[in-house]
C-alpha cells in the first residue's frame, strides 16, 4: 500500500515537471520569435476640435483730416489743400498743412470687397464757384488690395485699387477695392483727400463724413 502511494506521488511529480518544462520551452520559443502569446494589438482614436468664428471687420486707424482754420488769400481766386502736404503760401492763409490722409485697416479674418462714399458733394461741402473735393486710394501696405480670385481669395493686382489719382468723391457707395486682404502685413489702405476752396466758398466749420463698407467675399 505504501509503495503504491509512493509510485503515484512520483508519477504526479514527473507530470508536473514535464508541464513546467514544456511551458518554459514554449515561452522561450515565443519570445525568441518576437511573439507574445499573452497579448493582442489594440487601436483607439482621439479628437482635437476648435470652432473659429468668421469675422469681417474694417477699422479707420486714422479717422480724421483737419486743415484747421484759414482763408483764401485776397489776391487768389481759390486755395488748394490736400493730405500730402499741399498748402501753397501764395493762395492759402493760416490753414494747417496735413501730410497724412485717412488709414483703413482690415482687422477681421475675412477678405472683403470695399465700398466708399461721402455724405456730400463738393458743392455741398465747400460751396462757391467751382469747388473741388477729391480722393485717391493707395496700398499703404503692399498688395493690400487685389482682384478676387477663386472663392474668397485675393489675387495680386497693382491696379485693382481705384482711383489711384485724385478724382471727385461719390455720394453713392463705390467699389474701390474688389478684394481687401485681411492677412498681415497687407491689410492697410490709405485714403488721400484734396479740396479746392473758392474765394466765395461757404464760411464757418464744414464737415464731411466718409463711410467705408466691407462685404465679406
Amino acid at each position: 500500500m505504501g509503495e503504491d502511494l509512493s509510485n503515484k506521488s512520483l508519477s504526479i511529480l514527473v507530470i508536473i515537471a514535464l508541464v513546467i518544462s514544456f511551458g518554459g520551452t514554449l515561452i522561450f520559443y515565443s519570445k525568441l520569435q518576437g511573439i507574445n502569446i499573452n497579448a493582442a494589438a489594440t487601436t483607439d482614436q482621439a479628437v482635437a476640435r476648435i470652432n473659429i468664428t468668421s469675422r469681417a471687420s474694417i477699422n479707420f486707424t486714422i479717422d480724421r483730416v483737419d486743415w484747421g482754420t484759414g482763408s483764401v488769400n485776397e489776391s487768389a481766386s481759390y486755395c488748394t489743400l490736400n493730405t500730402e502736404g499741399l498748402n501753397p503760401a501764395s493762395n492759402c492763409t493760416n490753414f494747417t498743412t496735413v501730410t497724412q490722409g485717412l488709414r483703413l485697416e482690415n482687422d477681421g479674418n475675412r477678405n472683403v470687397a470695399l465700398n466708399i462714399s461721402t455724405n456730400n458733394t463738393p458743392a455741398q461741402f465747400i460751396g462757391g464757384f467751382n469747388p473741388v473735393y477729391q480722393w485717391k486710394f493707395t496700398n499703404n501696405e503692399s498688395d493690400s488690395c487685389g482682384s478676387q480670385g477663386v472663392g474668397s481669395s485675393c489675387v495680386t493686382n497693382a491696379t485693382a485699387l481705384q482711383p489711384q489719382n485724385y478724382s471727385t468723391v461719390s455720394t453713392t457707395p463705390t467699389q474701390v477695392c474688389p478684394c481687401f486682404r485681411a492677412a498681415d502685413p497687407s491689410d492697410l489702405i490709405g485714403i488721400e483727400l484734396q479740396i479746392r476752396v473758392p474765394a466765395d466758398s461757404y464760411t464757418g466749420l464744414r464737415d464731411s463724413t466718409i463711410t467705408a463698407v466691407g462685404t465679406a467675399i
